[in-house]
């Protein structure tokens, strides 16, 4: 963990370049519908170990940037994850709450957290989070 208080601090990896976003690393994926599907990074689940918890937001709710939407519970860490972008959540991974050790295992495929339709549709371009092409 190299001394760090937070395994999920917010640190930019300067050996390669993945950008950090409020506290932890998150990826999102544009879907062809203008949604944005949103998940932790494999990195950041590694840092913050087995999950054992997961609680995510209503679908049909809208969220500001920076707002806490996900509650996370691993062995070594418990915290809120924020909203990367203004809008409002149109599904949510319900199969995680049976089964949240899912994200641990496909953390970019059935652990993805849940889908934004974004307020401003230009506003995902890929700074603040990590891109994945299907």
């Amino acid at each position: 963990m190299n001394g760090e208080s937070d395994p999920l601090s917010a640190t930019r990896s300067r050996s390669s370049g993945v950008p950090c976003l409020l506290g932890v690393d998150l990826w999102g994926r544009r879907e062809p519908d203008g949604s944005v599907t949103v998940g932790i990074t494999d990195r950041a689940q590694r840092r913050a170990g087995p999950v054992v918890h997961w609680r995510g937001p209503a679908v049909g709710t809208f969220h500001r940037k920076g707002e806490a939407v996900v509650s996370l519970e691993s062995e070594k860490w418990v915290g809120h994850l924020a909203m990367p972008l203004d809008g409002t959540i149109v599904a949510t991974n319900e199969a995680l709450y049976g089964n949240p050790s899912t994200i641990n295992r496909d953390p970019y495929g059935r652990g993805w957290f849940y889908r934004i339709h974004p307020k401003e549709p230009d506003e995902f371009d890929g700074s603040d989070l990590v891109k994945l092409r299907r």
